[in-house]
């Protein structure tokens, strides 16, 4: 979200093993407490309101912090 001034995911993207790598570590991290071994670490399955509360606080996060980029800009004409 900070590494550029352009708008993430819309004009610019990042390295494409940064992703790949970003969704396979993600999908582990929710996949594993639904798996066979969850029990091996006691692994609890989160409730489904988490994963919309996540996706609530991780959408404001982009918004809060691009509108923050976009003042830090105006206000100082570059970036840093």
């Amino acid at each position: 979200m900070i590494r550029t001034k352009k708008i993430p995911f819309v004009q610019s993207v990042a390295a494409t093993p940064v992703l790949l790598f970003t969704g396979l570590i993600s999908a582990l991290a929710i996949w594993l407490p639904f798996s066979p071994i969850a029990g091996a670490g006691s692994l609890v399955r989160l409730p489904g309101s988490y994963f919309v509360w996540l996706a609530a606080i991780l959408l404001s996060y982009c918004v809060l912090t691009q509108a923050v980029k976009t003042w830090y800009i105006r206000r100082f004409q570059s970036w840093l």
